[in-house]
């Protein structure tokens, strides 16, 4: 296969991948940690974020964690977290308060190479 053949085929993929007619697989996991308080109005919805980014990309696992739990107290003390919902992303503190929900596929899909 000459060059000018594996520089087509490569392009050929990409534009495939593109248009969703070949499934990327995700190069990483990520993991995404809403923190949550009871009776908080807005936690539910970045959630339900998390969730959904879940469900559409492989390699993605989401975890609610309440600071009513010892373990959500402990995750809010380590990254001082003072408000719900807090998001994190692979451990890091990335939107406080409800994200907008494109900036956070924006992330999640960077974070697992796919941007």
């Amino acid at each position: 296969m000459d060059e000018l053949e594996m520089i087509r085929r490569k392009k050929m993929l990409e534009l495939m991948k593109r248009a969703g007619m070949i499934e990327v697989k995700p190069k990483r996991k990520v993991v995404i940690e809403v923190i949550t308080s009871p009776g908080c109005p807005y936690c539910p919805i970045a959630w339900a974020m998390a969730q959904e980014l879940e469900r559409k990309y492989e390699g993605v696992v989401a975890r609610e964690l309440s600071v009513a739990t010892p373990e959500g107290q402990r995750k809010a003390m380590e990254h001082n977290i003072m408000g719900t919902p807090t998001v994190l992303i692979d451990n890091r503190v990335e939107f406080i308060g409800v994200p907008n929900f494109a900036e956070f596929e924006r992330r999640v899909r960077e974070k697992l190479g796919l941007e």
